[in-house]
């Protein structure tokens, strides 16, 4: 369970060309931008986790309790093919 605060942010990326051609395996032309998006989540002691994307105005929170009774089997899928 998450105990702390944690915070990522990603670049913001512009496709100038091929963007549906990399579907069809194709090259595609992307350069990063000097933009970031971020997010934070963080715990709370009444048992909720926020998520807050302050760049685009969202933020949402969650019981922690009903989050752990997801079925997050579909992961384990994706963890071999991003390996």
């Amino acid at each position: 369970m998450l105990s702390e605060v944690l915070l990522v942010s990603a670049p913001g990326k512009v496709i100038l060309h091929g963007e549906h051609a990399v579907v069809h395996g194709k090259v595609a032309l992307a350069v990063a931008l000097n933009l970031r998006t971020f997010l934070r989540l963080q715990p709370h002691s009444n048992g909720k986790v926020d998520l807050n994307l302050p760049n685009i105005g969202i933020q949402r929170a969650w019981d922690v309790a009903k989050l752990q009774m997801l079925d997050t089997s579909f992961l384990s899928g994706l963890r071999r093919a991003w390996n």
